[in-house]
């Protein structure tokens, strides 16, 4: 089944950007929208934060039952000409989801550090065992180099499916240009 994907506009909430993407009409509106709000942050949990609003971005379209996707998304065509859009499609499904999976991370990390960095639980931690502090401060670097790290591998995996989308792109002039007309 081809990908369904389509680029963040102006929207700021899922709300407005499930107002574009489906077709939400007729008596049943508020639950179609509640549905289409839900199916669209599981498919890009990003989306369940305001800064995961970035024009531009791409995102993937779930189907959605009693739900029409609205020309607003693309959709690869299943013939041999649309492989090179459907790989396209593909790779930019996937770098959706890394980004939703590195941010996902990255958030875990940061309410990780903000419990550690709490002065009630290291107060607690030194009274009951000095040498916790030491652990702490361990799990802090700890969580400093895996931030670093985790940066590093999206910055690797981010360069490389921009390289594939441009040599799919290259494919496709080569095909456009060698193609009987």
């Amino acid at each position: 089944m081809p990908a369904r994907i389509a680029t963040l506009g102006r929207e700021r909430t899922v709300a407005a950007l499930a107002r574009r993407l489906y077709t939400i009409d007729g008596r049943t509106k508020a639950e179609k929208q509640r549905r289409a709000e839900a199916a669209l942050i599981r498919a890009n949990p990003r989306l369940a934060g305001a800064d995961g609003f970035r024009s531009g971005g791409r995102i993937v379209v779930p189907g959605i039952s009693g739900l029409e996707r609205s020309a607003e998304v693309s959709v690869a065509e299943p013939s041999g000409a649309g492989l090179t859009s459907e790989t396209a499609l593909r790779l930019q499904a996937l770098a959706s989801r890394l980004e939703d999976s590195f941010g996902r991370d990255r958030e875990k990390r940061k309410q990780t550090m903000a419990r550690i960095d709490d002065p009630q639980l290291n107060a607690e931690a030194r009274k009951a065992l000095r040498e916790s502090v030491d652990f702490i401060e361990k799990t802090r670097e700890r969580l400093r180099q895996s931030e670093e790290q985790a940066g590093a591998v999206q910055e690797r995996l981010s360069t490389a499916v921009t390289a594939a989308l441009e040599g799919v792109e290259a494919i496709e002039k080569l095909f456009s240009k060698s193609s009987p007309r």
